[in-house]
């Protein structure tokens, strides 16, 4: 398996006007801003390859008024797009875009090239180095409470007895 073929989604959340956020992400993707609306104020951003992204109001962001909390949904990325995303991110930097403590950036990995046993061991390896993982990333106790939970100890209990073999018996448990 190579990291090269992996399919992933990026959020990132921001202090910033969502217009403006998504105006900085039309400047480097192309295409076309729609204001969806909704309970979320999504404002979508469809690329020149008809790729959805989309910046929405994310209420975690309690620190600043609501037209300031803007969430940037990317659509299903490869890794060829890093270097795309990697622009993103300056053009959000550069319309004046910031983050604080309450900001986070949410990683999410296809599991398509992965089995229930491969999975689990991936959670087993991550809960021994939670600890640190934690403290590297700088993760607030405020967020470990509201939002970053760690994993639980009988999540791992039953990983460890159950041995699962397909994703299914590991979303059971």
């Amino acid at each position: 398996m190579n990291m090269k073929d992996l399919q992933f989604g990026i959020e990132v959340e921001t202090l910033c006007d969502r217009v403006k956020a998504a105006k900085a992400v039309q400047s480097v993707v192309g295409g076309s801003i729609e204001h969806e609306g909704g309970v979320y104020d999504c404002y979508s951003v469809t690329d020149l390859r008809g790729r959805k992204w989309k910046v929405v109001r994310d209420s975690s962001l309690s620190n600043v008024p609501a037209s300031r909390q803007a969430e940037v949904v990317s659509p299903i990325l490869h890794y060829d797009d890093i270097p795309q995303f990697q622009e993103i991110i300056r053009a959000l930097r550069n319309a004046k875009a910031r983050v604080d403590g309450t900001c986070g950036i949410h990683c999410h990995v296809s599991a398509e090239h992965f089995n229930g046993r491969q999975l689990a061991n991936l959670a087993k390896i991550f809960y021994k180095q939670e600890e640190l993982i934690i403290h590297a990333f700088g993760v607030s106790r405020q967020r470990l409470q509201n939002y970053t939970r760690p994993l639980s100890d009988d999540f791992i209990r039953q990983i460890e007895t159950k041995k699962p073999q397909t994703k299914e018996e590991l979303n059971r448990i």
